[in-house]
């Protein structure tokens, strides 16, 4: 998506050897990894074949991202640190890549100064399987963190509505 940060599935998903994966990532630069699953933790894999890269699980249930208490503030918090240092490459992913590891890539993106339709369009067009289903609970997070005027909400959520028509017309999930 960028060069300094990375959107996909389960290190495990799929034949590909979990090694193999590292290997390959850690080639284009991988140094830190933002696990957003609770339902397992890639932490001691990762620690055995990849000592070397930063691990954090921010992890949440599939169904209950966008409503999680604290979940985009301690995987943004994770990523803001990391990408402090020159030369961070961060991997943000869950089970399947679709819903919460794009998610919070956005919030990341958010955080990073990137405009909302931009940011998901960046996401969609690099992973066309990523529906970054909690976008609007990512921007919604992002607003009234920085204090968002009501003319600025607007205008923030017609940009990643109109995102959202651009990346192939889906919906987001409906709570």
């Amino acid at each position: 998506m960028t060069p300094f940060l990375y959107v996909g599935g389960s290190l495990r998903s799929g034949d590909a050897d979990p090694g193999t994966v590292l290997n390959e990532l850690q080639g284009h630069g991988l140094t830190h990894i933002l696990d957003c699953r609770t339902e397992t933790s890639d932490e001691k894999l990762v620690a055995r074949l990849a000592p070397e890269v930063e691990y954090h699980q921010a992890g949440t249930e599939d169904e209950a991202a966008g409503t999680a208490e604290g979940w985009f503030d301690s995987g943004v918090s994770f990523a803001r640190e990391a990408l402090k240092i020159p030369g961070t490459v961060l991997l943000t992913h869950c089970a399947l890549g679709q819903a919460r590891g794009p998610s919070m890539a956005y919030a990341v993106l958010l955080d990073q100064g990137y405009e909302p339709g931009e940011a998901l369009l960046m996401i969609t067009q690099a992973r066309p399987e990523a529906k970054a289903s909690y976008a609007e609970h990512a921007l919604d997070w992002h607003l009234n963190r920085t204090g968002a005027t009501e003319a600025e909400r607007t205008a923030a959520f017609e940009s990643l509505r109109a995102a959202r028509g651009k990346s192939g017309g889906w919906q987001h999930r409906r709570h």
